[in-house]
């Protein structure tokens, strides 16, 4: 994904590709993790902040690759995860989708981390 930060249509598919690898899969979740997913759905956010649908899928990824792990919501948000999901709430106010998955996404990394709750305001 780093390579071809600049391909919105591959970086669109490769977070949907980490959002269907991640579901339901520790094991996939930690292969993610070590592999710095997290940062690059974080780049992919900011590079394309202005495309809809990278903002829904990256968020639905992110949602996946940090649900319930305490370790990886603290590096989602010392990765810029909170803030892009918020400037992605905030461009997109058009579009169901972004709204959904960056809230949910939003919503995990907050729930038990006074760091990430903080960057989200």
């Amino acid at each position: 994904m780093l390579a071809h930060a600049a391909d919105k249509g591959l970086q669109e598919r490769a977070c949907g590709v980490l959002r269907n690898l991640t579901t339901s899969s520790v094991q996939n979740e930690s292969r993610a993790f070590n592999a710095g997913a997290i940062e690059a759905v974080v780049a992919a956010m900011s590079v394309h902040a202005d495309r809809a649908l990278v903002q829904e899928t990256a968020s639905a990824a992110m949602r996946n690759l940090t649900s319930g792990n305490v370790k990886y919501i603290a590096r989602a948000g010392l990765s810029g995860a909170v803030e892009a999901l918020v400037e992605a709430m905030r461009r997109h106010t058009e579009s169901p989708g972004v709204q959904s998955s960056a809230c949910v996404a939003l919503y995990f990394l907050i729930e038990d981390n006074a760091e990430n709750k903080t960057r989200a305001l």
